[in-house]
């Protein structure tokens, strides 16, 4: 894509949004003269995902959820561009408890949406995702890198793999959507805690919605703020243990390949949440 093509699909380019660290994500005012976030990924098979995903996000926006609206979603030579609706507010890195009740909220609100991606294609379902994704890895959850950085990282990825191989798939059901990449920088609030929008679904998937409120905890702790007691009664031990797990293999190995700075902080987290639930 160039700002050329761009300005004959009807889109004025501003310039690079926040964030879109796994993908590009560029401010730009569409034909209509709204303004808009375009990402673009190189296959145009996005696009077919996309009509999966979107009228399942519609269905959580009836329910009161601030999500973004798609107006634009195309393949174009290859690639697949969409424009995303730009909402108020601006993220936090401790969120005030107002925040965290309506966050609850709305990943409770997730509940019972169907029809959402299956997050890989080739496994059966988010069961068989979440013990594959523990066991073996994925692309952005790989064991290699642990495996090859250091003892703790080989002490944290021992747990992980035990974790999955204790697990079964009918442990994890398929009980509505899940955004899968809830963290702070993609929740959006006032200054007064008003959530004003929770962004960036292109990975949502169909699965356990309850491990959006995993990954929301897990990235406050990170923080240094710490949630879990609003979490514990609503996700069952067996499912926190390995959801925790998952969010720890996650974090460690994309810290280990994208940001050595950050690695430290990732054991850490890593560690002390492992051990409190059960390593």
């Amino acid at each position: 894509m160039n700002p050329e093509q761009l300005r004959d699909l009807g889109f004025q380019l501003e310039g690079r949004a926040p964030g879109g660290e796994s993908g590009g994500a560029w401010f730009a005012i569409a034909a209509d003269g709204a303004r808009v976030v375009l990402k673009w990924f190189a296959d145009e098979g996005v696009a077919d995902r996309y009509a999966v995903l979107l009228p399942a996000i519609d269905v959580l926006r009836s329910r009161g959820v601030p999500v973004p609206e798609y107006p634009f979603v195309r393949a174009v030579d290859g690639w697949t561009l969409s424009a995303q609706q730009v909402l108020p507010g601006r993220s936090f890195p401790i969120a005030p408890p107002r925040l965290v009740d309506r966050m609850i909220e709305c990943v409770g609100a997730a509940a019972g949406i169907v029809g959402g991606p299956q997050p890989v294609p080739a496994l059966q379902g988010w069961g068989e995702f979440v013990i594959h994704t523990l066991t073996v890895g994925e692309d952005w959850a790989q064991h290699d890198s642990l495996r090859a950085h250091s003892d703790r990282a080989r002490r944290i990825l021992d747990f992980v793999e035990s974790v999955g191989a204790d697990a079964e798939p009918s442990w994890f059901p398929t009980s509505g959507l899940v955004h899968f990449d809830l963290h702070t920088d993609n929740v959006l609030a006032l200054d007064d805690g008003t959530l004003t929008g929770i962004i960036d679904w292109e990975g949502a998937c169909a699965g356990d919605h309850r491990y959006d409120l995993v990954a929301y905890a897990f990235d406050l702790d990170g923080h240094g703020q710490q949630i879990w007691d609003r979490v514990e009664p609503l996700v069952e031990p067996h499912m926190l243990r390995a959801y925790v797990a998952h969010m720890a293999l996650r974090r460690t190995d994309w810290a280990i390949r994208h940001h050595p700075e950050d690695v430290p902080r990732q054991l850490d987290r890593a560690e002390r949440l492992l051990d409190r639930y059960g390593a």
